[in-house]
């Protein structure tokens, strides 16, 4: 009776740990997922997620003030 306890509950550790190692490996999985393509201001030079970014031709801007200035700036 006690063996048959016992590998009830190494078979439920092993269930549990194959369990928790698939979730960990989605987790890491959706993180570099994640990872976003940064872009730099062509103003300022800061860095900023290409999402996030405000683009004007071929130049980035990490905000409108930025890119007006920009514009002011060539005409």
């Amino acid at each position: 009776m006690r063996l048959l306890l016992l590998g009830l509950v190494a078979l439920l550790a092993y269930f549990l740990l194959k369990k928790l190692l698939k979730n960990y490996q989605f987790s890491r999985k959706n993180q570099a997922i994640d990872a976003r393509r940064m872009v730099r201001c062509a103003h300022c030079g800061i860095f900023l997620p290409e999402s996030e970014a405000l683009t004007e031709g071929s130049h980035n801007f990490c905000c409108r003030e930025h890119r007006e200035l920009a514009k002011s700036d060539k005409g």
